[in-house]
């Protein structure tokens, strides 16, 4: 039975109760605008959730300087990591790309992106008292907004594709460029990206949430939505990875399932064996269901023709030659660049242009912060996994599942400026203290 069946514990004390009662507010808010990166945007960088993160940040800030007691929990060994990567970015830009505006473009991008969508968020979520209560409340809210993200790429897809009115010429996005992006298969159908910037975006969301969403669903046992609403809702986020055709999440929602489940081979097991017959008739049906829709709308063509499609693409050519392009550099740096890298924006520092910029979080790392930033960040990885599978409720298989499908993601982008992953890392770190503390 999982923890947030039984738990009463933490009791909210009462002397900054409107204070805390405000930055939860605010927290909610930035939970809730996640999917928000690109659609109502103000700017490229200033979107609805980095207003909220920055706000939350000030008040942190606020909360460090008067009133100085801050959770020790929150101090953890990630949180040191986080630092010196932070403190690694830094050196890397004064050694390398000190004058370039760019390389501080890069460099300031970088800290941002770690102070305000890791350590900002775990520092208020580590605050919040009635964690049982918060725990609910953030599942309930990744749901909502997860399934709000499908029924719009849903819409967006079909509305686009079948009638040929495009959703997204009214919804404001910070440049012209956003703003008319379509992506296409082959030229036969437009795919569908949500509030993201583009299909891949979305795609990469939708991995790590739909996992939680699953375990909200089936195996909290605290949702109350009616088991057809359930049901429905899946079918509308299972379509909308559908009508993204991002080859990604094709491969990697599948694989992280499969490397998930072999941490967690006994609890699988257990599950499976006392609950086969469920299984049974869930695999089924769930079968039925699949070519029953295969027939009528061609998925697995659909499948296949988006996979053949990027492997043939001009998208693909492009990553391949990125990568050459780090190998064909990085093998001509000399030792001190390769402990601390070319620098943020290491490719404009070296005389290249954007189409050199490479789009892999780990390629990226060792370009520009060296191997030195590759260690910090592959230690600050697996710290967290090894968190996660100390989880000792069902949350923690999905949790683990989403956090595997993130890393597995960053191999092929470098989105780490989406507060998405960190978000959900974040959580799990969140969960497991929250957890640890009730058993003790």
């Amino acid at each position: 039975m999982d923890l947030l069946q039984n738990n009463q514990f933490n009791i909210e004390s009462g002397s900054d109760k409107k204070m805390r009662t405000l930055n939860q507010k605010i927290f909610f808010a930035f939970v809730l605008t996640m999917p928000f990166t690109s659609g109502f945007a103000i700017t490229g960088t200033i979107s609805m959730p980095l207003i909220f993160a920055v706000i939350l940040f000030l008040t942190m800030c606020f909360h460090f300087l008067f009133i100085r007691n801050v959770s020790k929990d929150f101090l953890g060994f990630d949180v040191f990591i986080v630092a010196l990567f932070l403190v690694a970015v830094i050196f890397s830009f004064i050694i390398n790309g000190l004058g370039s505006t760019k390389s501080l473009n890069h460099t300031i991008a970088y800290l941002s992106s770690f102070l305000l969508f890791y350590v900002t968020i775990k520092f208020h979520l580590f605050e919040m008292k009635n964690r049982e209560k918060v725990v609910k409340k953030i599942l309930s809210l990744l749901t909502i907004t997860t399934l709000g993200t499908a029924i719009f790429a849903n819409v967006e897809f079909i509305s686009d594709n079948l009638f040929g009115f495009n959703l997204n010429d009214y919804i404001p996005r910070p440049s012209t460029e956003e703003m008319f992006y379509q992506a296409g298969v082959i030229d036969l159908f437009h795919r569908s990206r949500g509030f993201a910037s583009e299909s891949g975006g979305m795609a990469f969301m939708m991995e790590l949430f739909t996992p939680l969403v699953i375990y909200y669903f089936y195996f909290s046992d605290i949702c109350t939505w009616n088991k057809w609403v359930k049901g429905i809702a899946i079918f509308f986020i299972g379509m909308s990875f559908l009508f993204a055709a991002s080859t990604a999440s094709f491969l990697i929602i599948p694989a992280s399932f499969m490397f998930s489940s072999l941490f967690f081979l006994k609890k699988v097991i257990r599950y499976l064996k006392f609950r086969l017959t469920k299984v049974i008739i869930f695999t089924v049906l769930g079968s039925l269901l699949l070519v029953v829709l295969n027939y009528l709308f061609s998925i697995l063509f659909f499948i296949i023709l988006s996979v053949s499609d990027k492997f043939d693409s001009v998208s693909f050519d492009d990553r391949k030659d990125r990568i050459d392009f780090f190998y064909e550099q990085s093998k001509h740096f000399n030792i001190i660049n390769k402990i601390i890298g070319a620098g943020p924006a290491g490719y404009q520092l070296l005389g290249f242009d954007d189409s050199k910029s490479i789009i892999s979080l780990y390629y990226n790392t060792v370009f520009e912060i060296g191997y030195l930033g590759f260690f910090l960040l592959i230690l600050l990885f697996i710290y967290i996994l090894f968190q996660t599978l100390r989880i000792r409720d069902n949350i923690g298989y999905f949790l683990f599942v989403s956090i595997i499908a993130g890393m597995m993601h960053y191999y092929i982008s470098q989105s780490y400026w989406t507060p998405w992953f960190w978000f959900v890392v974040v959580f799990a770190l969140f969960y497991y203290n929250y957890s640890k503390r009730i058993i003790q």
